[in-house]
């Protein structure tokens, strides 16, 4: 029997809805109150953890398109919240870090954050959350093999 596609099964379609819906309501905690946007907060979580990182380097670790960290750092640079220079290691490269008011508006957003994520968890047992943990851990390192040859493409032609 052929197995019925059915796309709220869908694992791909199931984990993008489940992903935008907690991003909006996530930037519902610091959209409003701190005037910043789903990148923005992002690239901020970005550079507290790794300072001096290239536009390049955040849109790659942040799952950012190239135009939308463009927009997101020139709103950030123009409120003073972080600032370029030149690469020691490339003069070709401008680097990024945040300034100091760009790192205390990170540390007021990321307790409020952390919060939000607690409260979002509640519906599952510390158990469930642990294995939710490992479950991510090893799909996105599955998703990331190169190993991983896809055979779809020989059935959907066959």
């Amino acid at each position: 029997m052929k197995e019925r596609f059915q796309l709220e099964r869908f694992l791909p379609y199931r984990f993008d809805r489940l992903a935008k819906h907690i991003s909006v309501s996530l930037a519902g905690v610091y959209r409003r109150r701190f005037s910043v946007s789903v990148p923005q907060w992002r690239i901020l979580a970005l550079l507290h953890e790794t300072p001096h990182m290239s536009a390049k380097d955040i849109a790659q670790q942040g799952n950012l398109d190239k135009v939308m960290v463009s927009r997101a750092l020139v709103g950030l640079e123009e409120r003073g919240l972080l600032e370029r220079y030149i690469s020691a290691e490339d003069a070709r490269v401008n680097e990024l870090c945040l300034t100091l008011v760009g790192a205390q508006l990170f540390e007021c957003i990321a307790p409020l954050a952390l919060r939000w994520e607690a409260d979002f968890l509640k519906v599952l047992t510390q158990q469930e959350r642990e294995d939710l943990s490992g479950i991510l851990y090893k799909l996105e390192q599955h998703s990331r093999s190169k190993d991983r040859v896809p055979i779809v493409m020989e059935s959907a032609t066959s």
